[in-house]
């Protein structure tokens, strides 16, 4: 059970995200967010303030930028 708890970081699980296309904000589960550099998941880290990222819904990609994470 121990090495169970060293393996498993704690991630956020939810992201305060802005939209700069519309002007919006909006929560989204920190596991739907996208990397916009890289395109990877946020699996063992959870993104920074300010970060820019990426999101897919409806078969369209849009871009946001994170304002705070669950916890921050």
């Amino acid at each position: 059970m121990a090495l169970r708890n060293l393996t498993c970081t704690k991630v956020p699980k939810l992201c305060l995200l802005y939209f700069a296309v519309d002007k919006s904000t909006c929560v989204i589960e920190t596991k739907k967010v996208r990397s916009k550099e890289t395109g990877t998941q946020f699996l063992e880290t959870a993104p920074n303030s300010r970060d820019m990222v990426t999101i897919k819904s409806g078969g369209k990609l849009l871009e946001a930028m994170v304002i705070a994470t669950d916890g921050k």
